[in-house]
């Protein structure tokens, strides 16, 4: 105990200086992590921040917005409003459509009325001398003075008859009307005064005389008739310039919606009044309003009976000039609609950042040219560019900051068993974000829609290196980022993230270098297919657009093809990161290292072998890598070259341990461990073999040479560290695997008579004598894995062990003392 004890405190004196040398180089790492990380954040930034929002096609849409054809594809470089020509029109028609007709009275045509009532009244006082001549000599011829207001009407009447009959007549009342026009007042009628006469002679008869009182026609007058004409004019302008519709209607005037319009503003103070067309009146309606306004206007004249006969002599005369008044004006409404149309807010659009404003090799049409106009002129009148900088770039901050915490997160969460550490998984995604924008930045100033840019290498590099779940999550990142580059261009999103995700999951395992190829392959085709999609989803399939967009598809598939292989190898010997074609490499055994085992040690050689296609089987059974437990089988021995004479598989009869303690001689088997990763790193062996390497054995104990040990001890010195491996345990299922068949594979050879039970027994004492040491405390294997291991290793190791059928010897070999064994079953 006490050498176990002065071991121990010769380690702590050993290690103490080198844990403050650790923790030196541990801070110096964090440094240099923390600065990357600091440097990529702002490399992503910058990158996806643009210094100017001047599109690289500003130059060439100036001097093309006026031409009938655009020579090439412009996509604007920012978010803006513009109006949608075809929305507003439709709106200002809609607009349009609301504003009524506008009809105001035509004062011409009142005007032309009223002047042909004027005349024709005219036309009548014309006419009362020669009534008042008639009257008088009429009611001269009377004898009897009762009958003087029928005789005057009878002989009125009679005038108004012998009028209508000349060739001159003027007028277009009928007879009882023009009639009771030229009648004078009867107040004005003379009285006939009859007296009785002298008789000539004897025998005559004494002639009365007849005498009008007074007997001067001038004496009629006709101030009745005059105060009529005046109220009647009156009446007829008044229900004129009310406006009067033609008094055919037309069915589509039925529900039409007018505004009239007015010289004077009515009692609201409207000049103009909304009603429907054939609620306006039509000549009938306006006769029966003035029939109504003069009976009115007349009862305040006199009495209901005598107002009812000036109506009667009124209304005639009135409605003979009645006619339609109203006129549409059409200056009036264009001038309306005018300004509603102008007055209509214009209906904008969105147009995103990157969004297609213009075909290439298209004609200009009005909407096209009226955004670029629109987006032109918001380039020019850029009054705060480093304001609109400055805040663009903290939300590109913010987006970059939110990426890599969901990075780093989901490191933690999907890392799996790779031996990098999770500094060294972000560094690399962070790599491989920047330099993927950093050529998009590049490639932004030659081909604007960002179809080019390789985002689906990316993750598959990510895949190849790191596995499937980051690099899931590295292709949605990076796409988003790309797309916020071309200004949130989602058609970029979607395509993108489809290719990446394509050949990100056809990947899962890389065994031949023509696997990244077909990842390439696989993205194109999805990129294809995607493109197709969102080009009907959102344009014309047949254009010249969407071959170039196609074209710029393939391009990035063949981009992807080019440069995943030429990134991959530098990225692995930056990183330190051992991928499957690497390990496909190390595993042809024309590798310098294992023509030397082979030759140096062929029976470690043979035993490599041969445990190389045990670990495989057992590693791809519980889903761990198989060729990492295959290529680490094939290197784990490599120490022995140095003294192959030491382990038994090499030893041709001497045996060199017969001559050595045990301690030496467990030395000696111990040191295979470390000679062996120094031989590896002389190499330049990747790491994952290097651990193969020492952890093949873990801390196990060299239990023969520890039996002895114990055995010829005198003193009590026998330390059981001294009979241990260095170490350390295997942290990983590979290495554990590693450790399980090199047992089995080296020891069941002892059994006799070995059968199916016997083996898997073997196996289970293997399996539980190392889970006892605490040997797979680090690897994270559980008991299911372990029973699965025990039992392809006992099916395998089974078949390895099949014994061959001796024939007899033919009559010409009688003689020879050895019996030749055929390959073969008893059933061959």
């Amino acid at each position: 105990m006490r050498g176990r004890s002065s071991h121990k405190k010769g380690r702590v004196g050993l290690f103490g200086p080198r844990l403050s040398g650790r923790a030196a180089v541990s801070r110096k790492a964090r440094l240099i992590h923390r600065s990357a990380i600091v440097m990529a954040f702002l490399v992503m930034v910058i990158c996806i921040t643009r210094t100017s929002h001047r599109d690289p096609v500003i130059d060439v849409l100036e001097s093309e917005i006026d031409t009938e054809l655009s020579s090439r594809e412009i996509r604007a470089a920012f978010d803006f409003e513009t109006v949608d020509l075809d929305l507003t029109q439709r709106a200002q028609e809609a607009a349009e459509s609301a504003v009524p007709d506008f009809y105001q009275v035509d004062s011409q045509r009142v005007s032309q009325q009223l002047a042909a009532f004027d005349e024709q009244i005219a036309w009548i006082e014309a006419q009362r001398p020669a009534v008042s001549a008639m009257i008088m000599n009429t009611l001269a011829t009377l004898t009897t003075p009762e009958a003087v207001e029928d005789t005057v009407t009878k002989a009125v009447h009679q005038f108004a008859k012998g009028l209508l009959s000349g060739e001159d007549t003027k007028t277009v009342l009928d007879e009882h009307v023009l009639a009771n026009w030229l009648m004078p007042d009867k107040a004005t009628l003379p009285t006939v005064v009859v007296e009785a006469g002298e008789a000539t002679d004897e025998l005559s008869e004494s002639v009365p005389s007849v005498r009008l009182e007074p007997d001067s026609p001038e004496a009629l007058t006709y101030q009745q008739s005059d105060q009529l004409a005046q109220l009647t004019r009156k009446g007829l302008e008044s229900v004129l310039r009310m406006g009067i519709r033609q008094q055919t209607l037309l069915p589509q005037d039925r529900s039409r919606t007018i505004a009239l319009l007015r010289d004077e503003p009515d009692a609201e103070g409207e000049l103009s009044t909304e009603t429907r067309y054939d609620e306006v009146m039509d000549p009938i309606g306006a006769r029966d309003y003035l029939d109504t306004w003069l009976l009115a206007e007349a009862e305040k004249l006199a009495s209901t009976e005598s107002a009812n006969t000036l109506v009667d002599r009124a209304a005639p005369v009135a409605a003979a000039f009645i006619t339609d008044t109203l006129r549409f004006d059409s200056v009036e409404t264009d001038g309306a609609r005018a300004r509603i149309r102008s007055a209509v807010e214009p209906v904008l659009k969105h147009i995103l950042a990157s969004e297609k404003i213009q075909d290439g090799g298209s004609r200009w049409t009005a909407q096209t040219r009226s955004d670029a106009r629109t987006y032109l002129g918001l380039i020019r009148g850029e009054t705060h560019p480093l304001a609109r900088l400055i805040s663009a770039g903290i939300a590109h901050a913010i987006l970059v900051g939110l990426a890599m915490l969901c990075l780093y997160r989901s490191i933690g969460l999907f890392r799996g068993e790779r031996t990098a550490d999770t500094r060294t998984l972000f560094q690399l995604a962070l790599l491989l974000m920047c330099g993927l924008l950093i050529l998009s930045r590049v490639a932004l100033y030659f081909e604007p829609t960002g179809f080019l840019v390789p985002v689906a290498a990316c993750g598959i590099l990510y895949a190849i290196l790191v596995n499937v779940g980051l690099a899931a999550v590295v292709s949605i990142l990076t796409a988003t980022l790309v797309s916020a580059q071309y200004g949130y261009d989602w058609r970029l999103l979607t395509v993108g993230t489809a290719m990446s995700m394509a050949g990100v999951f056809s990947i899962f395992r890389v065994r031949r270098r023509s696997d990244m190829a077909g990842a390439s392959i696989t993205a194109t085709l999805v990129g294809v297919i995607m493109m197709i999609a969102v080009i009907l989803a959102t344009d014309s399939l047949l254009d010249e657009a969407t071959a170039r967009r196609l074209f710029l598809i393939v391009l990035n598939g063949i981009i992807c093809l080019l440069a995943i292989p030429a990134v991959l190898s530098p990225l692995e010997r930056l990183f330190g990161i051992t991928t499957d074609i690497q390990l496909l490499e190390y595993s042809d055994f024309n590798n310098e290292l294992l023509g030397r085992l082979a030759v140096e040690a062929p029976g470690t050689s043979a035993h490599s072998r041969m445990l190389g296609d045990l670990a495989e089987a057992a590693a791809d059974a519980i889903g761990a890598n198989g060729l990492l437990a295959r290529v680490s089988a094939l290197y784990h021995d490599i120490g022995k070259m140095r003294r192959s004479e030491y382990f038994s598989e090499n030893q041709t009869g001497y045996n060199v341990h017969d001559e050595l303690s045990p301690r030496m001689s467990a030395r000696a088997i111990a040191a295979h461990v470390t000679q062996g990763a120094e031989l590896a790193k002389e190499y330049h062996l990747p790491k994952p073999i290097i651990d193969g390497i020492l952890e093949h054995h873990g801390t196990c104990l060299i239990g023969y040479f520890y039996q002895q040990a114990l055995s010829a001890q005198k003193h009590d010195d026998v330390s059981e560290d001294d009979f241990r491996y260095p170490g350390p345990k295997p942290q990983r299922p590979e290495t554990a695997i590693l450790m399980i068949c090199d047992a089995v594979e080296s020891g069941v050879r002892s059994i006799k008579n070995p059968n199916e039970e016997r083996v898997r027994d073997f196996v289970d004492k293997i399996v539980a004598a190392r889970s006892a040491d605490r040997q797979f405390d680090d690897c994270n294997l559980t008991l299911k894995q372990l029973d699965t291991i025990a039992e392809v290793v006992a099916q395998r190791t089974l078949s390895n062990l099949h014994t061959r059928v001796a024939y007899p010897a033919t009559r010409a070999e009688d003689d020879v003392d050895n019996i030749i064994p055929m390959t073969g079953n008893a059933e061959s």
